[in-house]
């Protein structure tokens, strides 16, 4: 058994002042006067590790290559230079990926996975994996393929689940996957109890398509696929998670019925404001979705359309885009959307420090705080000074 003293405790929801941790592999007690242990550690601040609920580490080799600024332009740059960064992500990219996130708290990620390419590098992986098989694919002549080949990448990632790594699966976006393929990838999330991730109104261009027909979409598909028209409704979309764990991506175009909608199936969104504002696809309505209490993750999308895999960047960039909200309670929801409620829509049994939660801590240096703890943990943080996960010093 160990303990920890820390200066303040994070829970995160609230914070305890001089606390004391006692934790193995799980979280025992906290409070304050515990018992000796063989090891003790003496920290300012101590917290939950912290989550990323949304990444793409196919893509860590891009930094220049892909275009910014308009989300068409970028999403032909991803179709032209896709296989070339999958082929040259290998070992070392990944490694260098996880290690970025690593040092700056992260003990877990949702990892996207368009190929099963990455498997082989991830089975190692010092964090937590939630492995997201992605399904995509809207041509009703190869459904029958993709289908194959999905179920062919989730049962090789199946047949490693441990407590580190965790199997589930992705449906690219409403404009990306035909209704008939995806009723049948969601049908197995349902059988098999697997979280979910979907791409869902992240431009200006998918809100055009899906609600008329029309806009960048209609040109982009029309390049591929003559006359093509939108193969299902927002609405009818969204409706197809009724009952699983689902976390919507992005949702900066999302409107008033849909977030409703969101909220209902009891989904959550992760917001990746570095990636919206390098693609110029607006702002997420973070003060309406704190509103309405829908769960909300901030998290870093891939090295496809953000130039870092730290955390704490992420945080902060929320932090000033959400201009209209208080900082200082602004501060604290983004630290619980990145511990607690990222640990919830990942289904793993962390992010929080409380009895039999996974003892997953970070410590942090801040020597001089008195006050605005939240705020000062994101404002002053890029590397953390400790990370336990499963109650082991990575």
């Amino acid at each position: 058994m160990k303990k920890i003293k820390a200066k303040f405790i994070l829970t995160p929801d609230k914070i305890i002042e001089n606390g004391e941790i006692l934790f193995k592999r799980k979280i025992i007690k906290i409070g304050k006067n515990l018992p000796n242990t063989n090891k003790t550690y003496k920290f300012d601040l101590v917290m939950p590790a912290l989550i990323n609920t949304h990444t793409h580490l196919e893509f860590s080799k891009n930094k220049t290559l892909l275009e910014y600024g308009d989300f068409i332009t970028w999403l032909n740059s991803v179709i032209h230079h896709r296989e070339n960064l999958f082929i040259e992500c290998k070992g070392d990219c990944f490694k260098k990926a996880i290690d970025e996130m690593k040092r700056s708290g992260v003990c877990a990620f949702g990892e996207i996975s368009s190929t099963g390419n990455d498997l082989k590098y991830l089975r190692h992986s010092p964090l937590k994996v939630v492995y997201f098989n992605e399904i995509v694919g809207s041509n009703p002549g190869a459904v029958d393929v993709l289908y194959t080949d999905f179920l062919s990448r989730l049962q090789s990632s199946l047949e490693l689940k441990s407590d580190k790594f965790h199997p589930a699966i992705s449906i690219h976006s409403p404009y990306s996957v035909h209704p008939i393929l995806m009723q049948k990838v969601l049908n197995i999330a349902r059988e098999k109890n697997l979280p979910i991730q979907a791409h869902f109104m992240e431009s200006k261009a998918e809100r055009e398509w899906l609600d008329r027909g029309e806009g960048d979409f209609k040109k982009f598909f029309e390049k591929i696929f003559p006359h093509a028209k939108p193969l299902i409704s927002p609405k009818e979309f969204l409706y197809q998670f009724r009952g699983l764990k689902t976390t919507f991506i992005h949702c900066v175009w999302a409107n008033d019925e849909e977030l409703d909608i969101i909220k209902n199936l009891n989904a959550s969104i992760a917001h990746c404001p570095i990636s919206n504002r390098l693609l110029n696809v607006g702002k997420l309505n973070l003060k309406k979705v704190m509103d309405k209490k829908i769960p909300f993750s901030v998290a870093t999308d891939g090295l496809s359309s953000n130039y870092s895999l730290n955390i704490f960047k992420e945080l902060r960039a929320a932090l000033f885009m959400h201009y209209e909200i208080d900082p200082n309670a602004l501060a604290k929801e983004l630290i619980i959307s990145v511990t607690k409620t990222a640990a919830n829509s990942l289904n793993l049994n962390n992010g929080e420090i409380a009895p039999n939660k996974d003892a997953d801590l970070i410590a942090i240096k801040l020597p001089h705080t008195k006050s605005n703890i939240h705020l000062h943990t994101i404002l002053h943080t890029n590397e953390v000074e400790k990370m336990f996960i499963n109650g082991e010093e990575i």
